[in-house]
């Protein structure tokens, strides 16, 4: 994928590789913001032919990842609905008569009620996967490198191959953790895009990154 900012050369996304925009102009950052929110024309976003395509459906801008990213609140009901797609029939089936056992027990012991009760059909196991409330580990939410392994990690659970748009990395990661990034991304089949704001060049904190600076005079490092 290529990302056009007008007045600049393409830059290549490339899967695997951790990609860096950073600038220390203020008004470049916004529009650059602005651009991949698809709020304004200010950027676009081609294949690997150059063909354009459009923001909302190559990009998926997650912004700060310890401010905006709420795994649970993201993904808590796509993964269930996957979980239920996993599941192996013979897994399926067991999970139904297991809970068919619970409610026959349940009916068996309204004798303590001295009302007719019956149970008029069993639950389908998608309201129950459901009602069981299951998500990711609350715990993350403090956690940014975690934050972002698992939201990556859950992008190809879901088959979402959409470009990874984030900012403000830089200012949450050791480059301890940063390093781990770029080693976990690349195995990884899907571009990650991050956009920083810095007033000076970081080359060294984001060394192995694909990294692209453009300093408040417009020039391109």
């Amino acid at each position: 994928m290529n990302l056009t900012y007008y007045g600049f050369r393409p830059f290549k996304i490339t899967p695997g590789k951790v990609v860096v925009l950073a600038t220390g102009s203020p008004h470049i950052y916004q529009e650059i913001i602005l651009g991949l929110q698809d709020r304004t024309d200010t950027v676009k976003l081609s294949d690997d032919n150059f063909t354009t395509v459009t923001v909302e459906k190559s990009a998926q801008w997650y912004g700060d990842p310890l401010l905006n990213v709420d795994l649970n609140a993201l993904f808590q009901r796509k993964l269930q609905i996957r979980l239920l797609k996993v599941l192996a029939d013979e897994q399926t089936v067991g999970l139904v008569d297991g809970l068919q056992s619970l409610l026959s027990q349940l009916l068996e012991d309204s004798y303590l009620m001295d009302v007719p009760l019956e149970l008029p059909e069993t639950p389908e196991l998608a309201k129950l996967i459901k009602f069981s409330g299951i998500q990711l580990v609350p715990d993350l939410r403090d956690d940014v490198y975690g934050i972002l392994e698992t939201l990556v990690k859950t992008l190809i659970e879901l088959n979402d191959h959409r470009m990874v748009v984030l900012t403000n990395v830089g200012h949450y990661l050791q480059v301890s953790q940063l390093q781990s990034l770029v080693r976990f991304m690349a195995n990884i089949d899907l571009p990650i895009l991050l956009i920083e704001f810095s007033s000076t060049k970081q080359s060294d904190y984001f060394r192995n990154c694909d990294y692209h600076y453009i300093d408040s005079d417009f020039v391109l490092w």
